[in-house]
């Protein structure tokens, strides 16, 4: 992060914004602007705190109350520091979790996780009505139990149902927006998680909710990305001490859209791309949905992204496991740190055992390294009880899931990339950037690190004016960050390996 204070402390000299990029495992504030005089982006990270959840009756909820007091006060520590006057506020956060809200806009019972397993038996329910294909020929998503679709769906199978009560739903980033704002709309590229939307209208699925009897009257209007939604709230201006006249903005409230703004291309469509951190999301922009047999058969999504475009892309899980070894291996008193992490797999050379980072034992946390050593057991692998070998055995996985998704997406579109981009904290690996582009056999550009708060800032710039549009964001982005850039030089392990990987691994 480069700091802005010396930039704004006497005058403001640019135009400043406030980015709240929240993902699962912690939120950020960070101040940001455009410096016309250095043509960069500079950002400056001012809060930073834990995304709370909790674990009752083994139901998991999102803390979603604390997470507001922290956005609070996220904007206190902005003012503080930067004084009250910000040209736009904005939030991105993860897909698929939402809040229902009461007629008098009070919160409607707990705001489940993700990751919670109540929506484990709506798969079967959902199909007694349409089938998946039907399913998808309304939607265009793929078929995940964490998505909204599933978890409204559970929600009308309680005995108790919320649904009767509720007078809106509202996706997690539109909550928080509202909370900002006092207005109640829904950005379209969080909308397009849910699997209740239609991805050639950009409105909600209108004959699916209907067909599953949700009532309609809960469901909020649709914004695009970039959306002024008006000014900050008068009861906010006297907590936090921003300015009145702060614009809250709907940027592109996902954060795999917003980091797909910041990518670093080109004017061509020669590039794929992997927003890599606690999952691994790798896809491509196409100007319109695509509903080919091999979309629905290889699992693939249609999200929406910014300027009408769509993402065409696969959710698949990323540092995750990484991330719960290595909290295992803290409550054992391994304090690694993540330098080490990487340093420790690079004392191997390879692997060649490898698991498949989607096996369903791998998303619920907690005694991830078990959970390793069966999964090699049940395939017939041999497993090693060594943390550098552990750590080696997921990225090399990862980074072959990443092979297969991207040949996917090529005979999708019946095009091969030349260019693969990684945005996020990912890159910060360099065995796993090293791994990538090797197993790929793609040129592989690494950069900006902190490419969804980078998207989140250029949607607010596009919103008030002060960019022209997403090409020229982008250009603004290649020349603002130091980008890395790896070159395939070992292929040949990837290749010898690859019908055994999706023969015996992959299930």
């Amino acid at each position: 992060m480069v700091a802005l204070k010396k930039h704004f402390c006497a005058k403001v000299l640019f135009n400043k914004y406030i980015v709240l990029d929240l993902g699962a495992e912690s939120g950020r504030c960070i101040v940001s602007g455009y410096d016309s005089d250095k043509n960069k982006i500079i950002l400056d990270e001012v809060y930073r705190f834990k995304t709370p959840y909790s674990i009752i009756n083994n139901e998991i909820y999102w803390n979603i109350l604390t997470i507001n007091d922290e956005i609070e006060n996220s904007l206190i520590s902005a003012v503080e520091q930067y004084g009250d006057t910000f040209s736009g506020v904005s939030i991105d956060t993860w897909g698929v979790d939402y809040v229902l809200l009461d007629a008098d806009d009070r919160i409607l019972g707990p705001v489940y996780n993700y990751r919670d397993k109540r929506t484990k038996p709506m798969l079967e329910k959902a199909l007694k009505i349409l089938s998946k294909e039907q399913i998808f020929s309304l939607t265009g998503n793929s078929f995940a139990l964490i998505n909204t679709f599933f978890q409204i769906l559970s929600e009308k199978y309680k005995k108790h149902s919320l649904l009767e009560h509720a007078s809106l739903i509202l996706p997690i980033p539109s909550f928080l927006l509202f909370l900002l704002s006092g207005i109640k709309k829904a950005e379209y590229t969080i909308v397009s998680t849910t699997q209740l939307c239609d991805p050639v209208k950009r409105d909600w699925s209108w004959e699916l909710i209907s067909k599953y009897d949700f009532p309609k009257n809960i469901f909020p209007e649709i914004v695009e990305p970039g959306s002024i939604l008006g000014p900050v709230k008068s009861s906010l201006v006297k907590k936090t001490g921003i300015n009145n006249k702060t614009k809250i903005i709907a940027s592109a409230s996902h954060d795999t859209a917003s980091a797909v703004v910041s990518i670093p291309s080109e004017d061509s469509n020669d590039w794929c791309f992997i927003s890599s951190g606690t999952w691994s999301i790798i896809g491509t922009e196409i100007h319109k949905p695509s509903f080919d047999n091999k979309v629905f058969e290889y699992g693939f999504t249609n999200e929406g992204s910014v300027d009408g475009n769509t993402r065409l892309l696969k959710n698949i899980a990323g540092l995750w496991i990484l991330q719960e070894c290595v909290k295992q291996w803290n409550k054992e008193g391994k304090k690694y740190s993540y330098n080490e992490t990487v340093n420790l797999a690079s004392e191997h050379k390879q692997c060649r055992t490898w698991i498949d980072v989607d096996d369903e034992r791998f998303f619920t946390p907690g005694d991830m390294v078990r959970k390793i050593s069966t999964f090699l057991n049940d395939t017939g692998q041999v497993f090693k009880n060594d943390d550098g070998w552990i750590i080696l055995c997921i990225l090399e996985s990862l980074a072959f899931k990443y092979r297969i998704t991207i040949k996917q997406i090529e005979e999708i579109l019946g095009k091969e990339f030349s260019v693969l981009h990684m945005v996020g904290g990912g890159t910060k690996n360099k065995l796993l950037c090293d791994l990538t582009t090797n197993a790929t056999g793609k040129k592989l550009i690494c950069g900006p690190i902190e490419g969804t708060a980078v998207g989140n800032l250029g949607m607010q710039m596009i919103a008030t004016g002060e960019i022209e549009n997403v090409s020229s964001y982008r250009k603004l982005v290649r020349d603002s960050f130091d980008l890395e850039y790896f070159t395939p030089i070992e292929s040949q392990y990837w290749s010898k390996n690859e019908d055994y990987y999706t023969e015996k691994i992959i299930r």
